[in-house]
């Protein structure tokens, strides 16, 4: 089998992508940097918007106070995020999108979340919008996505239910974290389907469960976002009480088996949130560059205090460094003719679980380091912990990923799944 690997620093996916993305681009008035933003590159290719990501981030340190206060983006933000082109890195090539691989997408939002951990959580959740796009039809995409700067927010807990119609489905339901759903121009929510009073069952006998483009003047914002931290990613409830309609075209299967012939990064739908993993990632940096400077300033130099320092480090290195090389494993693989196997795709899974016990630790350093300072709201530390609680609080960084993986590796019959490729 082939093994040739789409190269990390690529500028394009391929030839025919890149002129396609030059000619959306080119097209689209609103990707001109703003006037109260930063000078940007054009996003066509997965370089710009890498050298964009850095050029982001003062803006992005002189909005976080007002992200926090408003519990969502700032008009500020989002203007300059979304002509800096970071909700855009999932479209596939083949529609003309950036394609990038999860190596580059982990780096962008690991760091945009190392200076705003609710601006990281918008680009991880929001990016997975073109995942979600490249799984249309060729019309309904068209229709939805005339231009590629349409940020798609998605929530699949509850689920939401799908009443069978000629055309379509009647959908109704409640949503709950919904991030960067006041941001988004899309929102994607997960539902059961029914014909009639029964339960629809797929091929495999489970009932089939579909994500859907939800239309927008159906939807109620329950604007509930009121959290411990991350408050900034809006991650607001939202329902649909009465029935609205959406087409068969505007739906597709969220537990869809593993398909090697899609796009590379449509094959498994468990890929769509691995960059994700780079919050955690981007708030341990900040939680560890944020106690150095309170370490420095205060002159402190003995041997604990530089070994914890020195431990909380090599904390951050190494998770880092563990979740680009998954990153990159598995970019080897689906942009390659080699299969994704269930070992690789836990080992994605797994990742956010071994990068959130690293925070943990890390947590526990810099608290220990930092004295009692941190429980003043004034302290630069506060907000930075209230926002590593919270997304530890998120369903991917729970230790009991880490079974599957190992399951997986145990049933694999030949071969060592549990070392490098």
């Amino acid at each position: 089998m082939s093994t040739t690997v789409k190269p990390a620093s690529s500028t394009t996916p391929s030839t025919a992508g890149a002129d396609a993305a030059r000619s959306c681009t080119s097209a689209d008035p609103a990707r001109s940097s703003t006037a109260d933003g930063p000078a940007l590159l054009p996003p066509t290719s997965a370089d710009a918007v890498l050298a964009n990501t850095a050029a982001l981030l003062p803006l992005i340190a002189e909005e976080a106070d007002g992200i926090e206060a408003a519990a969502r983006l700032t008009p500020r933000a989002e203007r300059a995020m979304r002509a800096a082109g970071v909700f855009e890195m999932g479209f596939p090539a083949s529609r003309g999108g950036l394609e990038m691989t999860l190596e580059q997408q982990v780096a962008v939002v690991a760091t945009i979340a190392a200076v705003d951990a609710s601006a990281g959580w918008n680009v991880g959740v929001l990016n997975a919008g073109g995942y979600y796009a490249g799984r249309l039809e060729q019309g309904a995409y068209d229709q939805l996505y005339p231009t590629r700067d349409m940020p798609t927010s998605g929530s699949f807990h509850p689920r939401g239910r799908a009443q069978r119609v000629d055309g379509g489905y009647l959908v109704s339901g409640h949503w709950d974290w919904g991030s960067g759903s006041y941001t988004a121009e899309h929102i994607v929510g997960g539902a059961l389907v029914f014909d009639g009073e029964q339960p629809l069952l797929g091929a495999d006998g489970k009932q089939v469960y579909l994500g859907m483009w939800l239309p927008r003047e159906a939807i109620e914002p329950a604007h509930n976002w009121q959290t411990l931290g991350v408050r900034g990613s809006g991650s607001t409830s939202f329902d649909i009480r009465t029935p609205a309609f959406v087409p068969t075209s505007h739906a597709f299967d969220r537990e869809a088996p593993y398909r090697h012939e899609a796009d590379p990064l449509n094959r498994s739908v468990k890929i769509c949130h691995f960059a994700l993993t780079g919050v955690v990632l981007g708030i341990a940096r900040h939680l560890l560059t944020t106690t150095g400077q309170l370490v420095r300033a205060r002159g402190s130099r003995d041997t604990a205090t530089v070994e914890m320092l020195g431990e909380a480090m090599g904390e951050v290195d190494f998770a880092e460094a563990g979740v680009r090389e998954i990153a990159r494993r598995t970019d080897e693989i689906i942009f390659s003719d080699t299969v994704l196997t269930e070992v690789d795709e836990a080992r994605m899974t797994a990742a956010n679980a071994v990068a959130a016990s690293a925070l943990r630790r890390v947590i526990t350093a810099t608290t220990e380091l930092a004295s009692a300072r941190y429980v003043m709201d004034a302290d630069p530390l506060q907000r930075i912990l209230r926002d590593a609680l919270s997304a530890l609080a998120h369903a991917g960084t729970r230790r009991k990923h880490l079974g599957p993986m190992a399951q997986a590796a145990l049933a694999q019959s030949s071969g060592h799944p549990w070392t490098a490729r």
